[in-house]
């Protein structure tokens, strides 16, 4: 079973023995607490049998007295008040679930270049076209892309989160996913008057680390490189009691633990006719950040709105597994993989800001903007060393790198919250 399974899992075996222990702590509730009053129309059983004593029904009627009539609480769940019945039911009347869509953005690569800098220049500008073996390509010159152009915004996303209150607090979780964002660009040859050449996509390569002006992977018959990103996670907190119940402004101490799930790969490919080859160079990054989370909600509410934040900050651990593969680099059949799998300490902050509108005692819509900031994560653009050996023949040397850096995810989300009641 892996990572994120374990997780929800544990999640919701947490969540159902909380809220379960809680409601059997609390038993039957009073009319306070949301149970309404007897009606006419409620069933009726007799309040003592006839005749008199019978075991099990206490003191005998008084005499004369006659199958006489008790209310009783009506329930369409069950048949009795056993106590696993009053476990499921104090949880399930008094507890709500709400359903939210998100438009989320995640921090774009910025101008990554994809290769390696060169001896002398910009690699970005067009500079001479070279075949392996320091051999120019006469007439062609080439320039390397970068990802300047790769965006990651309004990605749709959903959320499902479910509460249950309970005498000393609330159980809070949720789970969220955004679909698989894609960014790429295509390259064709194309010839360039001004040159007086043929402009083509590269992939600049050191030589045993040192900058070249002739070291190369070159693409004379289109360019492929694509950028994919997918993020999902899931949280369970308790939520105190408020601290402050006579304010206006209401803060409540809030502690949970936190998933999230952060998957990236960059792909470069492409064909070169001279050479006979299909290049292609991977890179993918699997983030799994994990841990437990303390936090203040603070909130105004009134019978119509409530506005409310609630800032956490995460000290988790980022268990992330990272690989780098190439294959045909100057010849058909060589190929290069490397890969990592390592630990760090990865803390994140976590702001969520909202509005609920209550049209009823049951629903209310729900609006807010949300911010999730992740610290000591790995991606796949900088995580490539864009190397070769000084042979051409030899092995090629492109190869993974310890990169760690910062991620910023943030967008608006707007939904509905049913109460259960």
């Amino acid at each position: 079973m892996t990572m994120p399974w374990r997780f929800s899992m544990t999640l919701a075996t947490a969540f159902l023995a909380a809220t379960s222990s809680l409601a059997f702590a609390q038993g039957p509730m009073p009319t306070s607490h949301g149970w309404a009053p007897q009606s006419s129309s409620e069933a009726m059983i007799p309040s003592c049998p006839p005749g008199g004593m019978m075991p099990g029904y206490g003191p005998a009627c008084p005499p004369g007295y006659g199958p006489g009539p008790q209310q009783v609480q009506p329930d369409i769940f069950y048949d009795d008040d056993s106590p696993l019945d009053l476990v499921i039911r104090e949880t399930i009347r008094r507890s709500w679930v709400r359903v939210e869509y998100l438009n989320w953005n995640i921090k774009d690569p910025g101008s990554r270049l994809l290769g390696a800098p060169i001896a002398t220049g910009d690699p970005r500008v067009p500079f001479q076209a070279f075949d392996p073996g320091n051999i120019p390509r006469v007439g062609v010159q080439a320039f390397v892309p970068d990802t300047g152009n790769f965006s990651f915004e309004n990605l749709p996303a959903m959320r499902l989160a479910v509460g249950a209150p309970t005498e000393w607090g609330s159980f809070e979780a949720d789970i969220w996913g955004a679909l698989t964002a894609r960014s790429s660009m295509n390259i064709d040859p194309v010839f360039d008057p001004a040159l007086g050449a043929t402009l083509i996509p590269a992939v600049t390569l050191t030589v045993n680390g040192a900058p070249s002006d002739s070291q190369m992977i070159l693409f004379d018959a289109g360019y492929h490189a694509e950028m994919r990103s997918s993020m999902w996670g899931a949280q369970g907190n308790w939520v105190g009691n408020p601290v402050t119940p006579q304010n206006s402004l209401v803060l409540a101490p809030v502690v949970g633990i936190r998933y999230v799930k952060l998957n990236e790969e960059l792909e470069i490919s492409g064909t070169d006719i001279t050479t006979g080859t299909s290049p292609r160079i991977s890179s993918k990054s699997n983030n799994n950040l994990v841990g437990p989370q303390v936090g203040v909600r603070a909130s105004v509410d009134s019978k119509w709105l409530s506005l409310g934040i609630e800032p956490k900050v995460m000290f988790g651990i980022n268990r992330h597994q990272d690989t780098v593969r190439s294959s045909q680099i100057f010849d058909a059949a060589n190929s290069s993989f490397s890969t990592n799998e390592d630990t760090d300490f990865a803390p994140a902050f976590n702001m969520p800001g909202y509005a609920k509108l209550h049209l009823t005692e049951n629903f209310s819509l729900f609006a807010g903007y949300e911010l999730l900031w992740l610290s000591n994560i790995t991606r796949p653009t900088q995580s490539i060393v864009y190397d070769s050996p000084a042979l051409s023949t030899d092995p090629p040397q492109i190869r993974l790198q310890k990169h760690r850096e910062q991620l910023l995810a943030h967008g608006f989300m707007i939904g509905g919250e049913f109460r259960f009641r």
